[in-house]
């Protein structure tokens, strides 16, 4: 938003430097992005955040300048004046909840008594606005001025009384600029007995718009929730002053006062004709909000503590007013003006602006006793460290994609759709990271990045049981078949089940299993799902080749994706001394069925054998030649050893016994 420096000045009714103003403003969170000149003058561009549609004006800039300042604020004098005659149409507020208040006055015979203020020009010029007509320019510069949207009609184009209603199935409008718009059941409009007028808080529709030629003219100014308008003109790829501001909340007290404004200054420019106001007001017109707080919730958010009179006259610099006091309990009374404002940390926040953020003491915690188990945000940092240790690349993602994205790998039922989103790609919450990851490999291929490593730490969401998770998840693609000079490892699915075995050793993920995958994104020949105990926490494999097409890939990849937030981490063992005794090993060569994993037999010998079994790994997989066909042969050392004794050859000797007729008896296998 820009504004001349002088409308400010006069605002304020001081003199600061430009360079002074800007500071102070910027200390109370109204960010100043540049500053230009413009016939003798400056223009100042303020970047406001979302949440501060009351400052979308000279008057609501001025008002928090003097706070901050302990000036005090002048707002412009009350207008107010007689109208000829009744304005004969009738207002209907069918959209009760989305437009409670709406206000009009109906202007003819325009004649010139003076000069077109030149003073409103610049304003329009230096904020950016086109100059149409001399009624649009005024309610233009009054919406600088005070915040307030309006917009003028031709009331001959207009068919009937005034209504204002969603839109119906079907229906479209043209806007200015010559847009046509394709209507949705969302869409609030102002409309006629025949068609819509108007994209209510947006834009005024070109058949009903005004002209040099135009005699007659009927000007509105309404309230309209936020919620109504929000998302709606990005919806259609552009954005308005007038949705600017709606959507962020315009003073719901403050339509009729503009309008009086701009009629005031209308009758001074010109003599013409003007009807009384007729306003229509319904049950969802907005009331002030109060918020209750103490001295005490001051103390414990900022650190500092404050006297009674200076809470009451800090918040009434800003015009927010004490209803009632308790013993130690203040009610205020939140200003029209003010939607941010509805918790007591929303004053709190105004306290901490109006003492300035530099201003406040800084306090030095109590020293605490060193907590070993690292911080949620530690472990993030720490599988950071460990991922980029394996060779990975860390990616950021947004969390919103494309529907269609989500639809092409058959991962969109849970999917929740945004309301307001940025744009037409970005509108869904993904449900995995999977698509993401795979846009980022298609990038850097279509760059000649044929060997990637990639990994993102992101959130999921689902509209089951509606959740949102942390996950990781890692790409592995390799197009060149690279390989250290000294290895000839594949970079396959084993070598990613490794890396998830390591980040299990490295962050004490115990009871790791793992089964066919019932994921479909994945090969169903080279995956697995990957469970803790019983409950499954992630997936790892290849894509399945039906998707491949479907995502512009030519070559597979393999990926895993863990939900960080479902991992059971082991407690911290205690460290204790290597034991002085020596192990003893023995080497077992077993036939069991194809169907049986390496797990099932991991998991006989830990059951069967005693308490002297210290570590096993499998070091040979054979099927073939001398072998059943259903059958396969697997290699496996086993390591027994005390930390009390030497193991004698009686007590390795059952220790062998026990292993091999649990596996015969639970598993069929034959010892070789």
């Amino acid at each position: 938003m820009k504004i001349l420096y002088s409308r400010l000045l006069e605002a304020i009714n001081s003199k600061p430097k430009i360079d002074n103003l800007c500071n102070d403003l910027t200390m109370i969170g109204i960010e100043v992005d540049g500053i230009e000149s413009l016939q003798g003058d400056k223009v100042i561009d303020f970047d406001l955040t979302p949440n501060r549609g009351d400052c979308f004006s000279v008057k609501g800039l001025a008002r928090d300048y003097c706070a901050f300042k302990n000036k005090k604020f002048v707002s412009s004098q009350s207008f107010s004046f007689k109208g000829k005659n009744e304005f004969k149409k009738n207002i209907k507020l069918s959209a009760s909840d989305a437009c409670s208040a709406y206000s009009a006055v109906s202007i003819s015979n325009l004649k010139y008594k003076k000069k077109f203020p030149q003073n409103i020009k610049k304003s329009l010029k230096a904020s950016g606005i086109q100059s149409i007509h001399p009624l649009v320019d005024i309610i233009n510069f009054v919406m600088l001025e005070k915040g307030q949207p309006m917009h003028v009609f031709d009331q001959d184009k207009i068919n009937g009384n005034i209504e204002v209603r969603f839109a119906k199935p079907k229906e479209t409008l043209e806007i200015l600029g010559e847009k046509k718009l394709k209507l949705t059941s969302d869409c609030l409009v102002i409309a006629d007995e025949k068609e819509p007028i108007a994209f209510a808080g947006i834009s005024g529709g070109i058949n009903h718009s005004v002209t040099k030629t135009t005699k007659n003219f009927i000007i509105e100014s309404a309230f309209f929730a936020p919620t109504a308008i929000k998302g709606k003109a990005r919806r259609y790829g552009f954005q308005t002053d007038a949705s600017q501001r709606f959507e962020r909340g315009v003073d719901f007290e403050l339509h009729e006062e503009a309008l009086r404004e701009v009629i005031v200054l209308t009758k001074d420019i010109f003599d013409a004709d003007v009807s009384e106001i007729k306003t229509k007001k319904n049950k969802y017109f907005p009331r002030k909000k109060a918020i209750s707080i103490s001295l005490n919730d001051i103390k414990q958010k900022l650190g500092v503590s404050i006297s009674e009179n200076f809470l009451i006259s800090t918040l009434k610099r800003l015009e927010i007013k004490l209803l009632k006091k308790t013993k130690s309990i203040f009610v205020f009374e939140v200003p029209s003006h003010r939607f941010d404002l509805s918790i007591k940390e929303d004053l709190i926040e105004e306290i901490a602006r109006m003492i300035g953020y530099d201003n406040l003491s800084q306090i030095k915690s109590d020293p605490v006793s060193q907590n070993y188990e690292i911080s949620k945000y530690d472990l993030l940092n720490a599988i950071k460290v460990f991922m980029k240790n394996k060779g990975f690349f860390e990616v950021i993602n947004y969390s919103f994609l494309e529907e269609k994205v989500l639809e092409n790998l058959n991962i969109s039922e849970n999917s929740i759709s945004l309301k307001n989103p940025l744009n037409n790609s970005l509108s869904t919450l993904r449900t995995s990271l999977l698509p993401s990851l795979a846009a980022n490999l298609e990038f850097n291929l279509n760059r000649g990045q044929n060997y990637l490593k990639l990994f993102e730490i992101g959130k999921t969401f689902s509209k089951k049981n509606p959740r949102e998770s942390l996950n990781l998840a890692a790409l592995l693609y390799d197009n060149e078949k690279m390989k250290n000079w000294n290895s000839n490892q594949d970079l396959d699915f084993y070598h990613l089940k490794g890396i998830i075995e390591d980040l299990a050793v490295e962050f004490r993920l115990s009871d790791l299993s793992w089964k066919k995958t019932t994921n479909d994104l994945l090969h169903p020949y080279a995956s697995a799902d990957i469970f803790q105990k019983s409950k499954k926490i992630g997936s790892v494999g290849s894509l399945n080749p039906k998707y491949l097409k479907k995502i512009d890939l030519a070559k597979p990849f393999y990926y895993f994706e863990l939900k960080i937030d479902s991992l059971h981490r082991k407690n911290l063992e205690k460290l204790t001394s290597s034991s002085i005794f020596p192990t003893s090993q023995r080497d077992f060569s077993f036939e069991v069925d194809k169907k049986i994993s390496y797990e099932q037999i991991e998991n006989c010998i830990k059951t069967s054998s005693k308490s002297y079994l210290q570590s096993l790994r499998i070091f040979d997989v054979y099927s073939g030649k001398n072998i059943d066909q259903e059958k396969k042969s697997i290699a496996i050392r086993i390591t027994w050893g005390s930390n009390k004794k030497t193991l004698s050859e009686d007590e390795i000797t059952q220790e062998t016994s026990l292993i091999i007729s649990g596996l015969e008896r639970k598993l069929k296998a034959i010892l070789r």
